[in-house]
């Protein structure tokens, strides 16, 4: 007798234990920016998303799990950052399921979008936008993301496409006045700035007159710096007598620290400030419904504080 009512235990279990993973969502985001874009517009309607990333995880070395696989092949839309970003997508493309590059889509939109009230520092800089990996860590291509995944989730729900329009016009909103602080710091005198991180900023720089110099090169973290290019920050830091070094917070904490300690040992203090690349956030960021205008808001106010600037 025991062993029949252990059966039909174990079964359930086993129904159960199915069930939890095969947690099915309207919406699948491969990086934050796209996610926290869906999450406003989205607000407290019925569609379902998530985040592909476990916060703190590191982005451009990510490839999903069976498990996530067939989460992203359940999905009705699947938004991807770029076939640069995510190689992996494009071999998962099925029938059921959209899947929406939103570089490619952003770069479509961009082309064929009216005029935005956002100022440009040189003329050529959307020719780098199509070839850039990082294109979300500038203001006009988050425009541009907004509209493309505003239009994806009117297809899925035209009930509430007001509702969904009128959250994606506040966002936009959000994104102009970012952009008006950042104009603040545009209109002073350039100074450089040095990021201890990988080549995330080059088309922020060349949106807002920045000069933001990174310890590397290279587009990803996957290269570590040599000692070559430590020394050569440490060297820049001290000529230009800068009083900040920027650092990601997911990335280079440690290595920023080191270099805040090598200088301190040769006499010259500096202060370490948090400069996001926004691919992902921690999870402490995340369970606080961090979001991604809290990101940019966060790197114009400590960008403005290395300019001795108080912005309006």
């Amino acid at each position: 007798m025991k062993k029949l009512i252990a059966i039909p235990l174990i079964l359930l279990s086993i129904l159960t234990l199915s069930a939890c993973s095969s947690k099915e969502y309207d919406i699948v985001t491969s990086l934050f920016p796209q996610y926290d874009i869906t999450r406003t517009i989205v607000g407290d309607k019925d569609l379902t998303y998530t985040l592909l990333l476990n916060p703190g995880v590191e982005a451009h070395d990510f490839e999903p799990t069976s498990k996530q696989v067939v989460m992203i092949n359940n999905a009705k839309l699947f938004i991807y950052t770029s076939d640069e970003m995510e190689p992996w997508a494009k071999n998962l493309e099925n029938n059921k399921t959209t899947f929406l590059n939103l570089q490619l889509a952003s770069n479509e939109d961009h082309d064929h979008a009216h005029a935005e009230s956002i100022s440009y520092s040189t003329t050529d800089e959307h020719e780098h936008d199509h070839d850039n990996l990082h294109y979300w860590v500038h203001l006009y291509n988050t425009l541009h993301m907004i509209e493309v995944i505003l239009e994806e989730i009117i297809h899925l729900d035209e009930k509430n496409v007001d509702y969904y329009t009128n959250n994606a016009n506040n966002l936009k909103e959000r994104v102009r006045a970012i952009s008006a602080k950042f104009d603040q710091i545009s209109a002073l005198e350039t100074k450089q700035l040095h990021f201890v991180g990988h080549n995330v900023f080059s088309l922020l720089n060349e949106e807002k007159s920045l000069n933001i110099q990174s310890l590397t090169d290279s587009f990803s973290p996957d290269a570590d710096p040599t000692s070559t290019q430590i020394q050569a920050m440490l060297n820049q830091i001290i000529e230009t007598n800068a009083s900040y070094v920027f650092y990601d917070p997911l990335e280079t904490v440690i290595l920023a620290n080191t270099i805040k300690n090598d200088l301190k040992s040769k006499g010259y203090e500096i202060t370490l400030l948090p400069l996001y690349s926004m691919h992902n956030v921690s999870k402490s960021q995340f369970e606080s419904n961090t979001t991604l205008l809290d990101l940019w808001n966060e790197n114009v106010e400590n960008i403005a504080t290395a300019y001795d600037l108080e912005l309006i």
